[in-house]
């Protein structure tokens, strides 16, 4: 890990976030080196590791006799594994390439002078084995605010009318969040909320369903008719100075006549299928692509068209989390298996007019998905 101004965010959050300039950490499999610049001499009171295998620098000169005297510790090994990526994910991809030219040179040059042989490659594997996994308390508090997050969305549906326009169907989105976790900031340590993402939530209906799944919503008035898409999800920090986030999607209907008509109903008992054959499978070192195909193939085999994004993604410690993407096999992160105890959103699309989409947080277990709170069973009706 190389870490100055906080620029890795890994290393703020599971080594230090008092160590503000240029610092390497090295870890090995029975120990962790800090190699510190002295203009943080001060602040490393806070770091709970061997005090021996703290080390200050001040020049060049200092930084590579430093490291000569861990390599030389840890018998100069073969390969190191620099935090950067090589699948285009912002997550892991945290050392520049100046840096990384910066310190293989500055490696290369020690290993040379006592004729050792070293090979680079990226620690983003590590990376994902070690934070992929929520932790038991982060389960409870997703599981807290997974329910949060679905009970504010059945509230929404509840107010929604015919003839409001997208843009008003999101502000009451947002109104009956307010109202919602005034209930909870201050207990189960919640100290305050926010909307997961910019432009959140993502409000779609009848025709607008055929656009991308980000869209923003419109002056589009609701019509008898609609089907309704939802893309929502809440930020929520804790006392102990932490985030958590949800992101789901739910489906709605504006009734029309009597009954919903047919073709919609398949469209939601098809994404609901799917997601729940998904859920099945979702256990330790499956690959992401696997649970892929199972739930776009339900939808591929119900005659629908295909959707241009992932089926899935890690969810948690930011919408988008650190791990492997549910999606075709072309995609770098879809190679990589699934967890146990991490949380992946299944979200396929029925990407038509009046289509639809569901959107659900599932925790990995060693007999499969288990939701993190009650999936969406039943239409929701606007009438």
């Amino acid at each position: 890990m190389l870490n100055n101004d906080n620029s890795d965010k890994f290393f703020k959050e599971n080594i230090s976030e008092h160590l503000s300039s240029y610092t390497i950490c090295i870890v090995t499999q029975n120990n962790t080196y800090m190699v510190i610049h002295k203009l943080d001499e001060e602040n490393d009171t806070h770091l709970d590791i061997d005090k021996n295998n703290i080390y200050f620098f001040n020049t060049k000169e200092e930084l590579t006799d430093i490291l000569e005297e861990v390599f030389d510790d840890i018998h100069f090994p073969n390969n190191i594994s620099l935090s950067y990526s090589t699948m285009g994910d912002a997550n892991t991809d945290i050392i520049s390439h100046g840096k990384y030219i910066f310190i293989t040179k500055l490696i290369k040059g020690v290993y040379s002078k006592y004729e050792k042989k070293v090979k680079f490659d990226s620690a983003e594997y590590i990376i994902y084995d070690i934070l992929a996994k929520k932790s038991d308390k982060e389960l409870e508090r997703l599981k807290l605010i997974a329910s949060i997050t679905d009970r504010i969305l059945e509230e929404t549906f509840k107010h929604i009318k015919i003839g409001y326009t997208e843009l008003d169907i999101a502000n009451l989105t947002q109104k009956c969040s307010n109202d919602i976790m005034k209930l909870y900031v201050g207990s189960n340590d919640i100290v305050s909320y926010d909307m997961a993402w910019e432009n959140c939530p993502i409000v779609l209906t009848g025709q607008n369903l055929e656009k991308g799944g980000h869209s923003l919503p419109s002056d589009k008035k609701l019509q008898k008719g609609d089907t309704i898409y939802f893309d929502f999800g809440i930020k929520v920090d804790f006392k102990d100075n932490t985030s958590l986030y949800t992101d789901m999607q739910r489906m709605g209907y504006a009734l029309k006549d009597q009954t919903v008509p047919k073709e919609v109903e398949k469209v939601f008992d098809t994404l609901v299928s799917a997601i729940e054959d998904g859920i099945d499978e979702m256990r330790p070192d499956i690959k992401g692509y696997e649970i892929d195909e199972i739930v776009r193939g339900k939808i591929l085999k119900e005659g629908y068209p295909d959707y241009p994004h992932a089926t899935g993604h890690p969810v948690g410690r930011n919408v988008h989390d650190i791990g492997a993407i549910i999606s075709v096999r072309g995609s770098k992160r879809s190679k990589m298996k699934l967890v146990e105890n991490g949380v992946y959103t299944l979200e396929p699309r029925i990407n038509i007019p009046n289509g639809g989409s569901i959107e659900e947080m599932i925790q990995v277990t060693k007999y499969g998905g288990i939701p993190l709170c009650n999936t969406q069973k039943k239409l929701y009706i606007v009438k």
